[in-house]
């Protein structure tokens, strides 16, 4: 399923036709042994439209400057032009739409309002940065262009870093130079310095058959109770029932990350990878807010050599400021 940006009205309406959704529907059932919410009560959480659109399996939730678009038996959606996958795809049930509770509260909800139904978070003070790899572990490598991403990452966030501190916050970095950090000693860093915010900078990496491949990719931690993106053949169901202290900030986290990939995006021009859900341990421990992010893939030559750029990267450090910044001015405004 793909869906590409923003519809005006005049197209939305030529694309959208009636159909019998009634709000009389429960509000809730269980399909599959998974809990689901009428997107006829979700609509009217967030203050949206429905329409039916192309077809009985699509629909669109709308109100001025948010389109949220879903697809029946399909993960993949698009909020605002932007992939996104939840952990279970919405379900057609005696006539009505449905979405999961756990994508509704905690992870799509939370990215067009993650005030909703939730307590305010305090403001943005203290951002903790966390350059992938390090020391003994190289991280991804471009064997061609002799590059390597521990190298990259360090160098994104010691950029990052100084814009923040321009900017007036705290920052504390998991590794500023060239050394090896345990993955659970990195939120507990943060942890130490009281983080409000805590962001996870990598670079991706295919199989040499897919060395084509291009793009960024945003993580937030798996909701419990979800399988990871992709995970659902991999991933024990014991682990996925598992509530992780990253996500009793689930909300902010899916906010966070959604703040940072339609600003990258905006900036980069790279391919929209998605926003997706997995439980590394980074996220899993992390007792604030957490992302990760994958700004490129180093696989890819092309792609390798303008990330080898410092320029470039400096690029990525600017965007990723602004999208905290952008982040923090959400949080401060559910005060």
């Amino acid at each position: 399923m793909l869906f590409f940006g923003l519809t005006s009205s005049v197209s939305q309406a030529q694309h959208t036709r009636a159909h019998p959704l009634r709000s009389s529907r429960s509000a809730s059932t269980s399909i599959g042994g998974i809990e689901y919410l009428n997107t006829s009560e979700f609509a009217h959480r967030y203050g949206l439209h429905i329409a039916w659109a192309q077809s009985d399996k699509k629909m669109v939730l709308s109100r001025p400057g948010t389109r949220l678009e879903l697809e029946a038996e399909s993960a993949e959606a698009s909020l605002n032009g932007l992939r996104i996958f939840m952990g279970d795809a919405p379900k057609i049930s005696r006539g009505a739409f449905y979405i999961g509770r756990v994508d509704a509260e905690r992870y799509v909800g939370p990215m067009i309002d993650p005030e909703v139904g939730y307590s305010s978070r305090p403001p943005v003070r203290v951002i903790a940065l966390d350059a992938g790899h390090g020391g003994r572990d190289k991280g991804k490598i471009n064997t061609h262009l002799h590059v390597n991403e521990k190298t990259f990452t360090l160098d994104v966030v010691r950029r990052l870093k100084r814009i923040l501190q321009g900017a007036g916050y705290k920052v504390v970095l998991t590794r500023s130079d060239d050394r090896y950090v345990e993955l659970d000693d990195r939120p507990e860093i943060a942890a130490r310095a009281h983080a409000d915010v805590f962001v996870s900078v990598h670079f991706n990496s295919v199989e040499s058959g897919a060395s084509r491949v291009t793009g960024l990719e945003f993580f937030s931690l798996t909701p419990a109770g979800q399988y990871s993106t992709d995970d659902a053949q991999h991933e024990a169901s014991d682990s996925s029932r598992v509530f992780s202290p990253g996500n009793s900030t689930d909300n902010w986290n899916a906010r966070l990350a959604y703040e940072a990939q339609r600003q990258l995006l905006a900036d980069l021009h790279s391919p929209d990878r998605g926003h997706k859900r997995q439980r590394f341990k980074v996220l899993r421990l992390a007792r604030c807010p957490a992302i990760l992010i994958e700004a490129g893939y180093l696989s890819n030559d092309t792609e390798a050599r303008k990330i080898a750029t410092p320029a470039y990267r400096q690029e990525i450090a600017q965007s990723i400021a602004k999208a905290l910044e952008n982040y923090a001015a959400t949080v401060a405004s559910k005060d």
